[in-house]
């Protein structure tokens, strides 16, 4: 099932999930691309986001990608900016003419044990009455707006909870907000669109 989820979040700015369920050799035969990656999982996740990112940008060459110091691919010369991520199912891609970043997470209890690595205190009070399913919905949105956020601004040494401003909660299965970028000189306002599917969050972050 190649594109389970597109979004056109602007006239520049695009979004695409994978709902990952093909073996690895699928993958591999469509973009011949070897990936030294012993775990098949993980192995299959890396492959379906390139094969993504190819359906998307098909004139990119996937030979060409390169990893910043940060983590983040990139292809040099290219004209355009690019995230992706991917999870256990899934597999997600985001693309624009600007630094973007793209996460998507599982909704799963996990999360709530590692929350204290990227809430701040003000987070922690937002959620503090939620019912526990309301309240692990908005962890993982936390969590994968803090890695958008991360992957969008390009930078080393930034600090999940004190570096990365979100004021608000989600109110809807999807919609956008504004968060802040507080991290040395910068003081960046950015755009979070995010959605809820059965399983997941997805969050974009661009500016």
């Amino acid at each position: 099932m190649p594109f389970f989820y597109q979004q056109n979040i602007n006239e520049t700015a695009h979004l695409a999930i994978w709902s990952i369920q093909e073996p690895a050799s699928f993958f591999e035969t469509d973009i011949q691309l070897a990936v030294p990656i012993a775990n098949e999982e993980r192995k299959i996740q890396h492959l379906a986001v390139r094969l993504l990112f190819k359906l998307m940008m098909p004139a990119a060459d996937l030979n060409q990608l390169v990893m910043a110091d940060n983590g983040k691919p990139y292809l040099i010369g290219l004209p355009f900016h690019f995230s992706f991520s991917h999870c256990k199912g899934y597999a997600a891609c985001a693309v624009d003419d600007k630094p973007i970043g793209i996460d998507i997470e599982i909704i799963h209890p996990r999360i709530a044990k590692v929350a204290h690595k990227f809430l701040n205190d003000s987070e922690k009070a937002m959620i503090a009455d939620l019912e526990q399913e309301d309240q692990l919905n908005q962890l993982a949105f936390l969590w994968a707006a803090k890695e958008a956020m991360y992957k969008q601004h390009e930078q080393l040494g930034i600090d999940f909870s004190r570096d990365f401003y979100i004021p608000t909660l989600t109110t809807n299965k999807k919609g956008s907000m504004s968060a802040f970028i507080l991290h040395k000189e910068a003081n960046k306002e950015v755009t979070l669109d995010y959605h809820f599917g059965d399983d997941y969050v997805a969050v974009t972050c661009y500016v």
